[in-house]
């Protein structure tokens, strides 16, 4: 009987957790942003946090390549698979870098450590093209990359290993 009752609230303390991650197509609100998880047939292919702005959408992407920033608006018409050099500063950092052309939308990698850890700290990152400056609001971006970094090592380590199995030993 007391086998019972740990198990029981053993599962009704991971439950909400449990709730809270996001399953395939399913998504997740984290103040402004939505947090969702894809799949390719039953294989992890990305997290993704992302939001609307009255100019354009939103997108940080994070897979096994690390992190990118996706800018897209319907109103754009750009050269597909030209290469813009952008400037990006948050808060007192900048970085060069370089956004990749699609019709509608510009794909920017975030390799630089330092750099990804500042947006979480700033209000805004501010996106300096040649033909114009756009201004992406980060406002609760902390929790919202958090949470990015979570799906995505949570997702990308595969199916949980069966406890009552002894791993295969490797000679």
């Amino acid at each position: 009987m007391r086998a019972v009752l740990a198990l029981a609230s053993f599962s009704l303390l991971i439950h909400p957790a449990l709730a809270q991650q996001p399953a395939d197509g399913q998504t997740v609100m984290v103040g402004p942003w939505s947090i969702e998880t894809t799949y390719k047939g039953e294989e992890f292919e990305h997290c993704t946090m992302s939001r609307s702005t009255p100019d354009f959408d939103v997108v940080f992407l994070r897979n096994g390549d690390g992190t990118v920033l996706v800018l897209k608006s319907p109103n754009w018409r750009l050269e597909r698979g030209k290469a813009y050099d952008v400037r990006l500063s948050a808060g007192s950092q900048s970085i060069d870098a370089t956004a990749l052309a699609e019709s509608t939308s510009v794909t920017i990698a975030l390799p630089d450590q330092p750099f990804n850890k500042r947006l979480r700290m700033a209000n805004r990152l501010n996106v300096h093209g040649e033909g114009a400056d756009m201004t992406v609001p980060l406002d609760g971006s902390k929790a919202g990359l958090e949470r990015l970094d979570q799906c995505f090592e949570k997702n990308s380590q595969g199916a949980a290993s069966n406890p009552f199995v002894a791993p295969e030993r490797r000679p």
